[in-house]
């Protein structure tokens, strides 16, 4: 399992996310199991490294939230259309 580390976003929306993305951050999301999603932004260097050096879409990962872990599987994935960068990820609860 491959372990994520996260930090909780309070705002959404587009003029935040781009603020995020400008910091060098991405806006995620956490869903599913009938729970509350969680917003969450990762930070673009640590995921790029993770994707650069495997495969990782049937992967399984573990993603800590303030001392909070959760099991999550990939849903989606947005890159940029030439950057080598993400925009969104989207988890689902497993």
């Amino acid at each position: 399992m491959i372990t994520i580390n996260a930090s909780k976003r309070n705002f959404c929306g587009t003029k935040n996310s781009r603020k995020l993305r400008l910091k060098n951050y991405f806006p995620s999301i956490i869903y599913g199991k009938k729970k509350s999603s969680i917003l969450i932004q990762l930070k673009q260097d640590d995921i790029l490294n993770l994707f650069n050096k495997n495969t990782l879409t049937n992967a399984n990962f573990l993603i800590i939230i303030e001392d909070i872990q959760i099991n999550v599987k990939l849903k989606e994935i947005q890159k940029h259309p030439f950057k080598n960068k993400f925009i969104h990820i989207d988890f689902v609860r497993i």
